[in-house]
């Protein structure tokens, strides 16, 4: 997959920020945080921050990246990180297929 924020400046879209959407988030690399297949971004370092001290209260729903559902994922949720990029599983058992091949399932094949 392509570099999102890139992708996005390329086409020239906007987003709001995930936690304020009243304001506009930046679109680079230093604002963006991956979790999983999904991208957040935000309007200043400080929200980005609050977002990684308790991601499970604010991610929402995550694309599991080995059986490919949703699912919100709790404190007692498997994760992983691989490079760097952290991973929350819906079960211990997609979590130990992704640890023993990450590269098969850490991005979707699909280009933008």
């Amino acid at each position: 997959m392509q570099d999102v924020p890139q992708f996005l400046a390329r086409r020239g879209l906007a987003l709001a920020s995930y936690l304020d959407p009243r304001r506009a988030a930046v679109l680079d690399a230093e604002h963006c945080v991956r979790i999983n297949w999904e991208s957040f971004f935000f309007a200043d370092l400080w929200e980005r921050e609050r977002f990684l001290d308790d991601v499970v209260a604010y991610c929402g729903l995550l694309t599991d990246p080995v059986s490919r559902r949703r699912f919100r994922p709790t404190l007692e949720s498997p994760r992983f990180s691989h490079a760097g990029v952290r991973y929350f599983f819906e079960s211990v058992d997609t979590r130990e297929l992704f640890e023993s091949e990450p590269d098969k399932y850490r991005l979707p094949s699909w280009k933008m």
